[in-house]
């Protein structure tokens, strides 16, 4: 199947997942180049390398990249493979980001799960062990709470 020369904005959003206002906000911000609009309609005409960035905008966006470092992203691109210590130096960088945050989402899973255990223990009349796991949950609840006011940087341990 042969790539066509032009796609429309609908084309476009239904490839990348972005949204209309999503695309015309990154092209205002100057993270996309400016689009080139058909003569007739005004309407915008994406190329395929417009899409190929598009979709890798797309890619960055899901794995919580900042605006701020897709920019830099695009910018150290020009400079090719003389640029490659500083885009390992920033996909690292988010790498270790995902991972923290990946990390704390188990933990949030683990609490949950204790909960759930509680108040299965709690349904069948199981006291004691609703106290058992209800005192590990409670440890846990703390735990996360601390975490938490450390990540949003309103404790500093």
């Amino acid at each position: 199947m042969k790539t066509p020369l032009h796609f429309t904005l609908q084309e476009v959003v239904q490839r990348s997942g972005l949204s209309e206002h999503t695309l015309r906000y990154y092209e205002r911000i100057g993270l996309l180049d400016r689009v080139k609009r058909d003569n007739s309609s005004g309407h915008r005409r994406y190329t395929a390398e417009d899409v190929r960035n598009i979709e890798t905008l797309a890619c960055l966006r899901t794995t919580g990249m900042s605006i701020e470092d897709m920019r830099t992203y695009f910018a150290l691109l020009k400079d090719g493979k003389a640029a490659a210590d500083q885009q390992l130096e920033l996909f690292e960088a988010q790498r270790k980001a995902l991972e923290q945050e990946l990390a704390q989402k188990q933990e949030h899973l683990r609490y949950l799960e204790h909960k759930v255990a509680f108040w299965k223990a709690v349904q069948c009349g199981d006291d004691a062990k609703a106290q058992e796991i209800g005192e590990i949950a409670t440890g846990l609840a703390r735990q996360l709470i601390k975490e938490n006011k450390t990540y949003s940087g309103k404790e500093n341990s």
